[in-house]
């Protein structure tokens, strides 16, 4: 099984599709902040593992450009069904959109930079998740586990939703760093506090 472990999970995130975009709030001003830590490069490939409804493209898109290629996995059709909204592909050329398990994902590229933002509490297996993405990058390709809120948080959140994602919980970052030692990953950041949460590693 895979990054959302069971259909029910699947089905939550499809159920609550429709208003997504009005029920959670991301910080621009935090996003910002984690898109400058990752620090993309111009012309990058990256890939955007859950990728929801889109949050982060502008932000991408803004460092990788047009030479750039941003690519969005998710499982829930509905999420996929909101982002091809905001980002039609006959405007946004070099963004795609793959309906998928990222457990089950096959690419013919490898990418510079592999991205889970709000996604990773839902992986089920967290360091084969890890191991998995490690493959897709390319040699010094980085993997970045991110939130723009505190791991505390986002677990009482949650927890107070309930439902499916009760127990999907966000693990310390020095857990996270340690699973990427152990998939032959080098952690360079760690950032675990009550503002956010970035943990970057790289092949």
């Amino acid at each position: 099984m895979g990054v959302i472990s069971a259909i029910s999970n699947k089905e939550f995130f499809n159920r609550v599709a429709h208003d997504w975009d009005r029920r959670v709030y991301h910080d621009p001003l935090k996003l910002k902040e984690i898109i400058e830590l990752i620090n993309l490069k111009d012309g990058a490939v990256v890939l955007d593992v859950g990728c929801g409804t889109g949050v982060l493209i502008p932000y991408i898109l803004n460092k990788i450009g047009e030479n750039g290629c941003y690519i969005g996995v998710d499982i829930a059709e509905k999420m996929l069904e909101k982002a091809r909204e905001k980002f039609p592909a006959d405007i946004y050329r070099n963004v795609h959109f793959v309906e998928n398990d990222i457990m089950d994902y096959q690419s013919e590229i490898l990418f510079d930079d592999i991205i889970c933002y709000s996604s990773f509490p839902h992986f089920e297996n967290k360091k084969l998740s890890i191991k998995k993405l490690s493959t897709l990058l390319k040699p010094q390709g980085k993997l970045v586990i991110c939130h723009s809120e505190s791991r505390e948080k986002i677990n009482n959140l949650h927890r107070s939703i309930g439902e499916n994602v009760a127990d999907d919980l966000l693990p310390s970052g020095d857990k996270v760093a340690e699973y990427m030692v152990e998939c032959q990953l080098t952690p360079e950041m760690i950032i675990d506090d009550d503002e956010k949460y970035v943990v970057i590693g790289y092949r």
